[in-house]
């Protein structure tokens, strides 16, 4: 069986789509008004009177299944359920005239046909009955099986439906079991063993087909989301409402036995709430008002399986005390039962609200269990990367939330660092939608928790609200100590790519200025060994040759010496190598200078006086190129971190900068040590540039007293 075959091919159009099923809902309330007027004129005429009979509910069951299977057919053409429901609304308005039609003949005069009307009504509620239960449960909502893996139960559904109905068709009856009382008019003599063979053979495809469609249902809920999900518990609260109707269906005929009354009452309620699984498939289908649900699941699972429980207990109470007293279904026994049931219905409700919470909205009104588990989680994470993936999934699968992401925040962009889907086909919604908590760290904003409702319109309550500001607390501590992990890794990532550059340049340096000098001057001192003997003015020319070049290596050997560490700095320290420097301008361009700095200072790390010595400078050089400046301050501390300030009087800041190679390159400095540098424009006008370069506790205390003594340039 192929699965496309319970898909109409698409060679019909809507427009005939709709004439056609709107033609079969007319017809059908048509027959089986007048099924009814005949049944009702049968039973006046024949002076029996009206009595109460599940037969007058029948119009209710077909009007249901036309209008609703019209509906959908005309809007989804290509879904077998609407046409399911037409053709069961068809034959439930065939049975009800065919019923009417035999009752006439029987009661006040016989009419043409009465033998067919009456052989019908013995077998066509049987696909009226089952089709709804099986082939519309395992194709909901889509009109299509989940996988080919499910064709069996279709095959097992279809062919327990017609071997029953075949079974009763020809049986000649009569079948008291079914409460068909009279013979068949087209049964076959003699086949009573053979038809009551395929009979029983077809009580376990039956059983097959209805279970593995109710099976269907529950892994497509598992598994569906969104709309799908939403569709699905339409037709659980549906199912809920069956269940229930029909244990309540069943207490008269288990009470009064085999009282006609009792026996029309169970079917009349058994009727009724299928209308419900008609309505509900088809409001999920058309999704009509599809997203109001989630109080009427809840409610529906709470009092119906609070209500089959209360049942079950009264039954089994009375039961067991008539039993055990041996008083039967005596008063004081029932009233027992009653206060046992009156008793333990409020903590049983609670008991049952809280389980169907929990199925419905995850661990939402367990804060405490939300949160220890999400410790619990962290706790055995050894990577840091695992870190937000583990906190997206965590909140995910305990609140029963879709989609679960973390994003943190890089400069004035939020970039998804961790995202968890529930369900593989889940899309994420657009950005209005969603749910977004900031993740806070010590006053600073560095990402957010986004959360997709439940269903797509939801919003969640205060109560959720609350734990899930408490796990976005949780979370900004965590997502900071991610961030420090990142920041940490490119640092050293940072290092080791800067290592290798400064040793590309060394080599490149060495290897094309230095090296070729050296083998021209070993050339040059062969060449002089030659002539030694011979031109001696030669000799002095080659000499004087090679003592340029000499002097040209040794300038590239201290070039590449400079460029690892001014020879300053080692000589005089920073402040020293600082003033030598603002003495080296001598009042360029009319520029004063002036240093700022302790008299005397600690011995401060090797990377940090060259990034404060390098930032000075191109500060100092930004200053006499392009400010126009008259004076310019540069300004040295040690309080906990080393702070160097270059500021001037020049002209400022343009409105629109673009930070350059100089600006960058201090910038890129400070960084590498886990500082900052940052350039501004003054009140009082001029450029400032701010640089802080982190110390160790020692060197920040050392310089606690330290004077200040302002150096003159």
């Amino acid at each position: 069986m192929n699965i496309k075959r319970f898909k109409v091919k698409n060679t019909m159009s809507a427009p005939t789509a709709r004439r056609l099923s709107w033609s079969i809902a007319a017809a059908s309330f048509l027959l089986v008004m007048l099924g009814l007027v005949i049944s009702v004129l049968a039973l006046m005429t024949s002076g029996q009177g009206v009595t109460f009979s599940h037969q007058f509910f029948t119009p209710l069951l077909t009007a249901t299944y036309c209008i609703v299977g019209a509906l959908v057919a005309s809007h989804h053409p290509r879904n077998p359920i609407g046409w399911i429901y037409c053709a069961t609304g068809a034959l439930s308005a065939l049975n009800m005239l065919s019923v009417g039609w035999a009752m006439y003949s029987e009661l006040v005069t016989p009419l043409t046909g009465a033998a067919l009307a009456r052989w019908l009504s013995h077998w066509i509620w049987i696909p009226n009955v089952l089709l709804p239960i099986t082939f519309t449960v395992l194709l909901f909502p889509d009109g299509k099986l989940l996988s080919a893996r499910w064709r069996p139960v279709a095959w097992a559904a279809g062919l327990g439906i017609a071997a029953l109905a075949v079974g009763i068709a020809l049986h000649p009856g009569p079948l008291e079991a079914l409460g068909l009382n009279t013979t068949n008019p087209f049964g076959i003599p003699g086949g009573e063993a053979a038809l009551n063979t395929l009979m029983t053979a077809a009580a376990p495809l039956l059983l097959a087909g209805i279970v593995g469609s109710i099976a269907s249902i529950v892994v497509r809920f598992r598994h569906a989301v969104g709309i799908e999900r939403a569709q699905l518990k339409w037709l659980a609260v549906a199912g809920v409402v069956v269940l229930v109707g029909n244990i309540l269906g069943s207490l008269p005929w288990m009470i009064w036995g085999e009282s006609p009354t009792a026996q029309e009452f169970s079917i009349v309620v058994t009727d009724v709430t299928v209308v419900s699984i008609v309505a509900a498939t088809g409001i999920a289908i058309l999704r009509y008002r599809l997203w109001d649900i989630h109080i009427l699941v809840n409610r529906t699972l709470v009092y119906g399986a609070l209500t089959a429980l209360v049942i079950g207990t009264y039954v089994v109470i009375v039961g067991m005390l008539g039993a055990l007293l041996q008083t039967g279904g005596s008063l004081p026994v029932s009233l027992l039962g009653t206060g046992i049931v009156a008793i333990s219905f409020q903590p049983l409700r609670e008991r049952l609200q809280r389980g169907v919470n929990r199925l419905m909205y995850g661990e939402r009104d367990d804060p405490y269990a939300v949160l220890g588990r999400l410790s619990q989680r962290l706790e055995v994470v050894a990577a840091a990367q695992s870190v937000l993936p583990t906190i997206a999934e965590t909140v995910a699968e305990a609140l029963k939330l879709p989609y679960v992401a973390i994003a943190l925040k890089e400069g004035e962009q939020f970039t998804p660092a961790a995202e968890y889907r529930r369900s593989s086909v889940f899309a994420p919604q657009d950005k209005g939608s969603m749910e977004v908590f900031p993740l806070i760290y010590q006053l600073e904003t560095i990402g957010q928790l986004i959360l997709a409702p439940r269903m797509p319109g939801e919003s969640f309550s205060q109560s959720e609200g609350r734990l899930l500001e408490t796990i976005a607390r949780q979370a900004g501590v965590a997502a900071y100590n991610v961030r420090l992990t990142q920041d940490l890794q490119r640092s050293r990532e940072r290092l080791v790519t800067t290592r290798e550059e400064e040793r590309r340049r060394l080599r490149r340096d060495l290897h094309d200025g230095l090296g070729p000098v050296l083998a021209s001057m070993s050339f040059k001192l062969d060449a002089v060994h030659n002539v030694a003997d011979r031109d001696v003015s030669a000799v002095r020319q080659m000499v004087s040759e090679l003592k340029s070049q000499m002097q040209e290596a040794l300038a590239d050997i201290r070039r590449i010496a400079y460029d690892l560490r001014p020879p300053a700095l080692d000589e005089l320290g920073l402040v020293g190598a600082l003033k030598e420097h603002i003495a080296s301008y001598s009042q360029v361009q009319g520029l004063q200078i002036m240093l700022e700095a302790p008299e005397t200072s600690p011995q401060l790390p090797a990377a940090v006086e060259v990034a404060a010595y390098r930032i000075a400078l191109e500060a100092m050089t930004n200053v006499s190129r392009h400010a126009g400046a008259r004076h310019c301050r540069v300004r040295l501390s040690l309080l906990g971190d080393l702070c160097l300030e270059v500021t001037d009087d020049g002209r400022g800041l343009p409105s629109a900068v673009r930070a350059g190679v100089g600006l960058t390159s201090m910038r890129e400095r400070a960084e590498e040590l886990g500082g900052t540098c940052h350039t501004e424009a003054l009140p009082q006008g001029g450029t400032g540039v701010i640089a802080h370069l982190p110390l160790s506790s020692a060197y920040g205390a050392a310089s606690g007293g330290s004077a200040w003594t302002p150096f003159v340039s």
